[in-house]
């Protein structure tokens, strides 16, 4: 379980320091870069949601995968 934790810190880290980074200057942005910040936090947050999903399934089923 180490190693998926790892994975989800890693995630959750990256994902705040892109959408600080984006928070941090938000000036010479236009409708683009602004949907592609938002889609890349949405990715990231799906991204996180899918890996605690497989934990959680693996957690609970008698299947080995």
């Amino acid at each position: 379980m180490a190693r998926e934790s790892q994975f989800l810190n890693l995630l959750k880290i990256n994902q705040s320091n892109f959408a600080l980074d984006a928070l941090r200057r938000p000036i010479d942005r236009d409708n683009f870069e602004y949907g592609y910040r938002v889609g890349m936090v949405a990715g990231y947050e799906e991204a996180i949601n899918l890996l605690l999903q497989h934990l959680s399934e693996e957690e609970y089923s008698d299947n080995d995968l």
